[in-house]
């Protein structure tokens, strides 16, 4: 069965300026584990001073107690990679560490330098589709048992974009393929679904869609989808997601779609 990351605080906090009370932070990560996610992504790390862009070990042990089975996840971006900021003892059990195309080199080798310091990793690609045959080719030189995620960063991709994607990484000998969607032009879950139906190892979701520009796939409705127990990401919305909508709304936007059919940043 596919697993389940939720990227809710660290996607979201594109919006907030990583910045949610402890409160949200740990109601949003019982919703998680309630409706069954496997990966709680809490943050970035080196990417700013807020409690939430630095994840610092102290910070999210004193508002996720109790992990249990639910594996806790830190993000880093490679042009912020410090050895430093990875010691033992970490309460994070897997570094995502996102690369833009020409970064991929590098992430790998940040990957490996995790790995000798004992976490799991995961290499995330983002901007796939921008990807060379040359820059692929450095995914040769990255161990095929840890898991590669793939971002369709901009919203741009189709459900045919996303079986290529992933065949193109299967066919190199990956095993654990992950997805992350954006949803610009309002196919996050098709996508997503269409992932889940390639046999993806993982994929993300957020709850209410909250996410950088139009958002990620929303928690609720995935799960909706899939028959599993969405109850707790309602009862989270309610609470706190439908006021922070209110405030810094994310999703559909003529701006938005704009990025998507053009597979851009758009300012």
């Amino acid at each position: 069965m596919t697993k389940i990351l939720d990227c809710t605080i660290r996607d979201g906090g594109h919006l907030t300026g990583w910045n949610f009370s402890d409160e949200c932070v740990r109601e949003t990560f019982e919703a998680a584990k309630i409706s069954g996610v496997d990966f709680f992504e809490i943050g970035y790390r080196n990417h700013g001073a807020e409690k939430f862009a630095a994840c610092k070990n102290e910070d999210i042990r004193a508002i996720i107690k109790d992990k249990s089975c639910v594996k806790l996840v830190v993000m880093v971006n490679a042009r912020e990679f410090k050895p430093e900021s990875f010691t033992a003892g970490d309460y994070a059990d897997i570094v995502r560490v996102a690369c833009h195309p020409d970064e991929i080199f590098q992430g790998i080798e940040y990957c490996k330098i995790l790995q000798d310091k004992g976490y799991e990793v995961f290499l995330h690609l983002m901007d796939v589709a921008h990807i060379t045959e040359e820059q692929s080719g450095a995914l040769n030189a990255y161990d095929k048992m840890n898991v590669v995620y793939f971002a369709d960063s901009y919203g741009a991709l189709l459900p045919e974009d996303i079986k290529k994607y992933f065949n193109l990484l299967s066919d190199k000998g990956f095993e654990k393929i992950g997805f992350h969607a954006h949803n610009n032009k309002q196919l996050a879950l098709i996508n997503t679904m269409t992932a889940i139906d390639c046999g993806a190892y993982s994929v993300d979701v957020s709850a209410y869609g909250m996410g950088r520009a139009a958002g990620n796939t929303p928690a609720e409705l995935l799960f909706s989808q899939l028959g599993r127990n969405a109850e707790p990401y309602f009862e989270l919305i309610k609470k706190y997601y439908i006021d922070l909508y209110e405030k810094i709304p994310w999703g559909y936007s003529l701006k938005n779609l704009e990025g998507g059919i053009k597979n851009v940043k758009v300012k």
